[in-house]
């Protein structure tokens, strides 16, 4: 009787190992198929949205300088393209950038300026964003000690027509076309003494006339925050409370539409 329940306890557990071993490659056999199909329901899901494609700034290079209108600090109108005589020097920048702020700070680009300008080569700073006001740029001048043009892009007209999105940005113009967009060096944390001057070394080149090599190096910078970035921020702002509510939002974003546009809401 004893060796009778012994055999049977092992044949209960050999038909428990095989019944364990074909659950377990039934579910091997289904985890990949429903991995896989997670994967493309959520590739789906994402591609559904619409993705703007940015301006290539690699592509302004050898385009004509845009025929936009700008303002200097005084309020009057500026049109670069009128000067297609001339090789100048495009600085869109942002006064609250840190990036900007410690070129400056470091005097990288004062020097630069002057002697660029002694040689007729005109160095205009732009602010793009939608908040911009001369009384920025007036103190800035004053606490840097800088005489160039300071010129105001609030619909960012001039800097979406040349793919400018990041502060600071150089762009050179020669002879009416962009022949230079990106970077003033190639030292982004301002700690490189050997530091690759990419903006000075193509104002030599055309001054020597020159092959300038590879005209387009990346910025690197802030975001600029133009009024097409600002609806969009605040677009996505409000698709967010709707997703978290489950509701539609009623009216405005409740009191963010108060910011004060000289200064950005800070």
């Amino acid at each position: 009787m004893h060796y009778l329940v012994l055999l049977m306890t092992i044949i209960a557990l050999l038909v428990s190992g095989v019944s364990s071993s074909q659950d377990a490659q039934d579910l091997a056999k289904k985890s990949p198929q429903s991995s896989e199909k997670k994967i493309v329901v959520e590739d789906e899901k994402e591609s559904s949205a619409p993705v703007p494609k940015a301006f290539d700034p690699i592509r302004t290079i050898g385009m004509d300088l845009p025929d936009v209108e700008v303002k200097n600090i005084e309020g009057e109108i500026v049109r670069l393209s009128d000067f297609k005589d001339k090789t100048m020097v495009l600085e869109f920048a942002v006064p609250s950038c840190r990036f900007i702020q410690r070129l400056y700070i470091q005097k990288r680009v004062q020097p630069m300026i002057r002697r660029w300008e002694k040689q007729g080569i005109p160095w205009y700073t732009i602010d793009s964003t939608f908040f911009c006001h001369p009384q920025r740029w007036l103190d800035w001048k004053e606490k840097y000690s800088v005489a160039q043009e300071f010129l105001l892009d609030p619909e960012a007209k001039l800097a979406e027509s040349i793919g400018v999105s990041v502060s600071p940005t150089y762009v050179v113009v020669h002879k009416g076309k962009i022949v230079y967009h990106g970077a003033i060096d190639d030292d982004i944390w301002g700690q490189n003494l050997n530091r690759k001057l990419l903006l000075d070394e193509t104002l030599k080149k055309i001054v020597a006339n020159e092959d300038l090599g590879d005209s387009f190096q990346r910025p690197y910078g802030s975001a600029i925050r133009t009024r097409k970035v600002e609806d969009q921020r605040r677009e996505e702002i409000k698709a967010a409370r709707r997703a978290g509510s489950g509701k539609p939002e009623k009216g405005s974003e409740g009191g963010s539409s108060k910011e004060d546009p000289s200064t950005g809401g800070r």
